[in-house]
């Protein structure tokens, strides 16, 4: 009796989990049927909505949680999908379908992101789990593809770059040496500058020197020719004196050819005769061969001997 009471009691909350389940799961499929309603018009914003309720009802529940994933992948919210794949992942009562739609559609968001290397290994996991499924090879031959492409983009914009590189290096050195030059220039000129200055500077002191020598030079040329003006005038007057005195020895020497004489004093006269007087001038040979001595008569000189005597 014990055990039918038992058994009774068990069938009743079998009966009445079966009852909630049923319930629960119509209440699921009716909700889940309204948002594939507004997931085929386009709204994916109203079916987000509908299925993200679920989920605050029923976090675990599988389908609602891939449902939702879907939709969120059409509105670009790769992120909030990826994260509801991915509990469906970790989720140890998840069936290998499930777990194949789950890791089918991480491929496609990461292929979507531009992610081409974890979307082939989702694939791969994908394929794994239903290694028939055309759809799965073809998108990993897709992501293949691209990343052979991506690869041969990545080279050729690696060498792009290094070419730029090279390139913006070229025109950094060019610049570089444009610089150098332009300082080398500069130096020159100054230098140029610094020659110029210098040379002036020696220029200026050699003309101030040269000026004070020409100062010099031309002050001895004023004393030179003071002293030539001086000689001059001394050569003339010397000249002026020679002229007059030789007009004087001229005047005499006519004087004395038209006969005029000398006087003499009176007392000559009356003291000396004449004879004397020419005896003193006109003496014989016999008396210069005597040795008697000249007698110099006192007062009989004359300052110059006349021929006509």
């Amino acid at each position: 009796m014990k055990k039918i009471f038992i058994l009774s009691g068990v069938l009743l909350f079998l009966i009445m989990l079966l009852v909630f389940l049923l319930i629960f799961t119509t209440k699921s499929l009716r909700y889940n049927n309204k948002a594939l309603k507004y997931f085929n018009k386009g709204d994916f914003k109203t079916a987000s909505e509908i299925l993200n309720k679920q989920i605050r009802d029923n976090p675990n529940n599988n389908d609602i949680l891939i449902n939702s994933s879907g939709v969120d992948y059409k509105l670009n919210k790769f992120d909030e999908s990826k994260l509801k794949y991915n509990k469906v992942l970790s989720s140890s009562v998840s069936a290998p379908a499930d777990k194949f739609v789950s890791y089918y559609n991480l491929g496609n968001t990461e292929f979507k992101q531009g992610n081409i290397s974890e979307a082939i290994n989702f694939y791969k996991e994908a394929i794994k789990i239903n290694p028939d499924d055309k759809d799965s090879k073809y998108n990993l031959e897709v992501a293949l593809k691209k990343l052979n492409e991506k690869g041969s983009s990545q080279n050729q914009n690696k060498q792009q770059d290094k070419n730029k590189d090279q390139q913006n290096k070229k025109e950094q050195d060019l610049k570089k040496q444009m610089e150098q030059n332009e300082k080398g220039q500069e130096d020159n000129k100054k230098q140029q500058q610094d020659l110029k200055d210098k040379k002036d500077k020696e220029n200026n002191k050699n003309e101030g020197q040269n000026s004070k020598k020409e100062k010099e030079l031309d002050k001895e040329k004023q004393n030179l020719d003071k002293q030539k003006q001086e000689i001059s005038e001394k050569i003339k007057n010397l000249q002026s004196n020679k002229s007059q005195k030789n007009q004087k020895d001229q005047s005499a020497k006519n004087k004395q050819e038209k006969g005029d004489e000398p006087k003499e004093s009176n007392r000559d006269k009356k003291d000396t005769p004449g004879s004397i007087l020419l005896n003193y001038y006109n003496e014989s040979e016999s008396d210069k061969n005597t040795n008697r001595p000249k007698k110099k008569l006192k007062g009989y000189q004359m300052t110059q001997p006349q021929k006509d005597w």
